[in-house]
């Protein structure tokens, strides 16, 4: 018997190896080299990638129907880039609301439902949070232990107002490694993502926000956005055909508006265009490099294209009015978004942009107030007047073109909250917050009307009173090391009474004020989950390569970052460079992507590669030389 029992051991043996002999040849045969010892990439987003994973758990979780109201599923982070944030799951017999209390807070009523997926927004850092359900006469208390944040650059409150209320939230968005966060009026951490989301926020009327990604970057411009929720569900994952930078704004009909170029990321005209968030696609544009440069055939091509920096607009749907800020150019101008027509030009008529006889008629002159210097976040008040951030600085002739780089040379000058009343094409200072003239953020900063009507600004990259009198210190140098500038955050009412300071040592893009919670809070649906590519598709050709030249070329030996839509690398691309991306699946089918030819001046792009679904090995092609990644990509 135990003979017997031996032999069967050995003949199933026998039988694995020659199935692992069999699938070994097979392969072999198939014309692929070295395929199963490459790591697996996603060719999506990672961000995005994982979340289909994670909604399959939770619906799982979910459908499994044990989980109780006394005894409920809680996980904390579950979607991983939000770790202040959980989620209870459990089921009733019938539809039930639910009253969720956080830390003894009362922050909402949930809708009513059979199957309970609840978000739990807003706990504090390395605690043992207390959230409360209460579900008519019954209750019950989770605790919920997070862990330390790794924030290095923490708000810190210099004052506070009892007209603030406790659930209001101030969200910043930074440029250095704190990416989005939300705190409280006392400073305390309640919110923060651990992945580099990026640029303008925009909060939803359905308790979710848009904020854009940081792939594919190029300056301020980025190839896609994102709608999610403060557990870091994604709900939908744009990539639209003209690229996001810096700003959209959600209008009345639903869809949303956002800025772009007539490329995405490497712009060589400025384009505003409106997109159906339910598919995708582009409804509507308007080409702002087009129409300056009807006006102005001289207008240098630099003007209306990168080089503009068309950091902000702020459209009024009302009278079709489309307010821009154009950085690089020191103007805010007025387009009619209908029309396509240039309203007029807020900027220094001295300006040799704008000095020309063909702007006259367009120039707004100036009663009171300043000229926009470099500024940053235009906005159309409640009242219909143009607010900006004045940074204060000539962008014009900064030292990013040349000018005087010492930061002596800007002792006197300073940034500042402006709101405008433009009426006849002309200008006048109807509110200013300056800090007695104190800050000067020459990169960056923020003015934003609240639904408290109030003003919350941002000198979003301050320089340090040490540094800005020092004799040597240089702009460019504050631009590159956080230890020289700082972030002062204030609320005001229009009367200019301080309602909230801070600072934080850290440069911040933007600032906000929202909450996490509606009165009534849906469920997370983990079930809605889109993914949106509109990006012109690249040409795939299919070619042959045979094992024995793939066993033969030399390994990429330098860094690697690699999405369906972007590629990024150290090494440096030359302009009569010639770059194919090679694809290799298990089946040993072979594709081929032009991704620069030798007459394209971009160095670096923007694509679509829509290959059928299957794993393929990377190999990427340099003037006809072939390199080895060692990786895979799952389409």
């Amino acid at each position: 018997m135990k003979k017997s029992f031996i032999t069967i051991i050995q003949l199933v043996i026998l039988i694995v190896c020659l199935a692992l002999l069999g699938a070994a040849y097979l392969f072999n045969k198939k014309d692929n080299y070295n395929f199963l010892n490459k790591d697996t990439y996603s060719a999506l987003l990672e961000m995005v990638y994982n979340q289909k994973e994670i909604n399959n758990k939770l619906d799982k979780i979910k459908s499994e129907k044990k989980y109780t109201f006394k005894d409920a599923y809680v996980e904390l982070n579950p979607y991983k880039i939000s770790p202040l944030s959980a989620i209870i799951i459990f089921n009733t017999n019938k539809e039930e609301s639910i009253q969720v209390y956080i830390n003894g807070e009362f922050v909402t009523t949930t809708d009513k439902t059979k199957e309970h997926l609840i978000p739990i927004y807003g706990l504090y850092e390395d605690y043992n949070n207390q959230v409360k359900l209460v579900k008519g006469e019954e209750e019950v208390n989770y605790e919920i232990k997070t862990d330390k944040s790794n924030i290095n650059y923490p708000l810190e409150v210099i004052s506070t107002s009892d007209k603030i209320n406790n659930q209001d939230i101030y969200f910043t968005v930074a440029s250095y490694k704190t990416y989005m966060t939300g705190w409280d009026k006392t400073g305390k951490l309640r919110f923060y993502l651990t992945v580099d989301n990026r640029m303008d926020i925009e909060f939803l009327d359905n308790g979710h926000f848009l904020i854009g990604t940081s792939q594919g970057q190029f300056a301020e411009n980025f190839c896609a956005f994102v709608e999610m929720d403060y557990l870091g569900k994604i709900y939908n994952y744009y990539v639209p055909e003209n690229g996001y930078s810096f700003e959209f704004q959600v209008l009345s009909n639903g869809n949303y508006m956002l800025a772009g170029g007539d490329e995405p990321v490497y712009i060589k005209e400025q384009l505003v265009y409106e997109i159906d968030p339910k598919t995708g696609d582009k409804v509507s544009e308007i080409n702002l490099g087009k129409i300056l440069k009807k006006i102005d055939p001289s207008l240098d091509d630099i003007y209306v294209g990168q080089k503009a920096i068309r950091n902000a607009f702020y459209y009024n749907e009302t009278n079709k009015e489309l307010i821009m800020s154009f950085r690089g150019l020191d103007a805010v101008m007025s387009f009619n978004y209908e029309t396509k027509q240039l309203n007029w030009v807020f900027a220094d008529p001295k300006s040799e942009l704008f000095n020309k006889k063909v702007w006259s008629n367009y120039l707004v002159s100036l009663k009171s107030g300043r000229y926009p210097l470099g500024q940053h976040s235009v906005i159309i008040t409640k009242e219909g007047n143009i607010g900006f951030f004045n940074n204060g600085y000539n962008r014009l002739h900064g030292f990013e073109n040349g000018g005087n780089d010492l930061v002596s040379y800007y002792q006197d000058n300073y940034s500042s909250g402006e709101i405008y009343q433009i009426v006849n094409k002309e200008a006048e200072l109807v509110f200013s917050f300056d800090g007695n003239k104190k800050y000067f953020s020459h990169q960056y900063g923020s003015i934003n009307e609240t639904k408290d009507d109030t003003y919350l600004i941002d000198f979003g990259y301050t320089l340090k009173d040490q540094y800005r009198l020092s004799n040597d210190g240089k702009l460019s140098e504050a631009e590159a090391n956080v230890d020289n500038i700082y972030a002062y955050i204030v609320e005001i009412d229009k009367n200019n009474n301080i309602l909230f300071e801070a600072k934080v040592e850290e440069g911040k893009f933007r600032a906000f004020k929202h909450h996490f919670y509606n009165e009534t809070t849906l469920n997370t649906d983990i079930t809605e989950y889109h993914i949106f590519n509109k990006v012109k598709k690249d040409k795939i050709k299919e070619v042959t390569i045979s094992t024995e030249e793939l066993k033969k070329v030399n390994e990429w030996i330098y860094d690697l970052q690699f999405t369906q839509n972007t590629f990024k690398t150290n090494y440096e691309i030359q302009e009569d460079d010639e770059i194919k991306f090679i694809f290799v699946n298990i089946k040993g089918d072979k594709y081929e992507v032009i991704y620069k030819d030798k007459n394209s001046k971009i160095k670096n792009r923007i694509f679509n590669i829509d290959l059928k679904k299957d794993i393929y090995s990377l190999y990427i092609e340099i003037n006809g030389y072939l390199y080895n990644t060692l990786r895979n990509y799952q389409f």
